[in-house]
C-alpha cells in the first residue's frame, strides 16, 4: 500500500507542485484547498490525486478531512502544512479580524491538522509533519508584520513539537521557501488594499468612540518606525509586489521548493530545517547578528530607497501583466 500524504494549499504554486512531486513518487495524495473547484485541483485529480475542500479558518474542517482519509486510506503518513497567504499592510492599519484570519490559516489550522493526524501516526509508530514557513519566520519586517508574526508562530510551534516527539519515529520538519514566483502576491495585494481601506475608516479611540480617522495623521504617528513619509512609502512599495512573479535574482520557482518539500517528506533521516535558496539564511543571519537598532535604521533607509521613483519604475517594468498559466490561481 502506498504512503498517504495530506497537502494543503494545492490550488497553485508550492502546494500544487508538491502534490505533483509526491504523486510522481508513487504516493497517494490528498490535495486540498479552500475551493475544490479550482483548476489546479482539477489538474491534480487528472493525475490521480484525491481532492478535498479544506478551509483552515473553519475549526471543524481539519478533523473532517483527516477522518475521511482514515476511512479511505488508513490514515495520514505525511502532513504538509503549506496553505498560506500574505496579510500585508502596516500593523496600525490591519484590522484585528484580518490578523486573526492570518493566524487561523498559518497557525491554528495547521495546529488542528497536527492534532488530528498525530493519534494515527502514534498508533502506526511513524509519521512525518512538514510545515512550510517563510524566509521571514524569525525576522520582523515593516509592512508585513501580520504575515511574519503568524509564520513565526508556526515555526516556534514546529520546534516545540519536534522536541516533544523526539523519542518517537514521527519527524517534524520546517521548510523555509524564501521568495517564490507564484500568484501568492496577487492575494497579498488584495490584503494590502484591505489594510489601506481600514486606514480610512473610523476606529475606536481610548474611550471606545469612533471619530473620523485621518490616514495621513495615522501615518505621521509612525515616523519613528518607517521614516518621515509614514506609511505612504510602504504602500507604494507593497503595491508593486507582483514584480516578484516575473522572477529575478533570489526568486525561486515553486518546483524548486516542492522538490525540497518532497525531500523533507521522504528522506529516511530528514533535517530539522530546510532552506530554499540564499534568502532564508541571509534573513536568519541578519536577524541574529545585526542589533535591532541598526536593523531599524536600515529598514528606514531601505523603505526610502525602495519607494524612490527609479526603483518603483523598475519594479513597474518587471511586473507581469498576468501570472504564468502554469501557476493556476490560488492560495500560494
Amino acid at each position: 500500500m502506498p504512503s498517504t500524504a495530506l497537502v494543503t494549499g494545492c490550488s497553485s504554486g508550492i502546494g500544487y507542485e508538491t502534490a505533483r512531486a509526491l504523486l510522481d513518487e508513487g504516493w497517494r495524495v490528498y490535495a486540498t484547498a479552500r475551493d475544490r473547484d479550482r483548476p489546479g485541483l482539477e489538474r491534480l485529480a487528472d493525475r490521480g490525486a484525491d481532492i478535498a475542500a479544506l478551509d483552515l479558518t473553519e475549526p471543524e474542517a481539519p478533523g473532517r478531512v483527516v477522518s475521511r482519509i482514515r476511512e479511505e486510506a488508513g490514515g495520514v503518513d505525511c502532513l504538509v502544512n503549506n496553505a498560506g497567504y500574505g496579510q500585508f499592510g502596516p500593523v496600525e492599519d490591519v484590522p484585528t479580524r484580518l490578523l486573526e484570519r492570518q493566524f487561523a490559516v498559518h497557525c491554528f489550522g495547521p495546529h488542528r491538522l497536527i492534532r488530528a493526524v498525530l493519534p494515527g501516526m502514534r498508533e502506526r509508530g511513524r509519521g512525518r509533519i512538514v510545515n512550510v514557513t517563510s524566509a521571514a519566520d524569525r525576522l520582523a519586517l515593516a509592512g508585513i508584520g501580520g504575515y511574519t508574526a503568524s509564520k513565526w508562530a508556526l515555526a516556534s510551534l514546529s520546534d516545540a513539537l519536534r522536541q516533544e516527539l523526539s523519542e518517537t519515529e514521527i519527524a517534524v520538519v520546517v521548510v523555509q521557501p524564501g521568495i517564490v514566483a507564484t500568484p501568492f502576491y496577487d492575494r497579498a495585494l488584495a490584503a494590502v488594499e484591505d489594510a489601506a481601506a481600514s486606514a480610512e475608516s473610523p476606529r475606536p479611540d481610548a474611550d471606545g468612540a469612533t471619530p473620523d480617522h485621518d490616514p495621513t495623521t495615522a501615518a505621521r504617528r509612525n515616523v519613528t518606525v518607517v521614516g518621515s513619509d509614514g506609511n505612504t512609502d510602504l504602500y507604494r512599495i507593497l503595491e508593486r509586489l507582483r514584480a516578484v512573479e516575473g522572477g529575478g535574482p533570489f526568486v525561486n520557482e515553486p518546483e524548486r521548493v516542492a522538490e525540497t518539500v518532497r525531500e523533507a517528506a521522504t528522506a529516511r533521516t530528514p533535517d530539522t530545517h530546510y532552506r530554499v535558496g540564499p534568502v532564508p539564511l541571509l534573513g536568519s543571519l541578519y536577524g541574529t547578528l545585526v542589533p535591532a537598532t541598526i536593523r531599524d535604521r536600515l529598514t528606514r533607509l531601505g523603505i526610502r530607497l525602495a519607494a524612490s521613483e527609479p526603483v518603483l519604475d523598475l519594479l513597474e517594468r518587471r511586473t507581469p501583466d498576468a501570472a504564468p498559466d502554469r501557476y493556476p490561481r490560488g492560495d500560494r
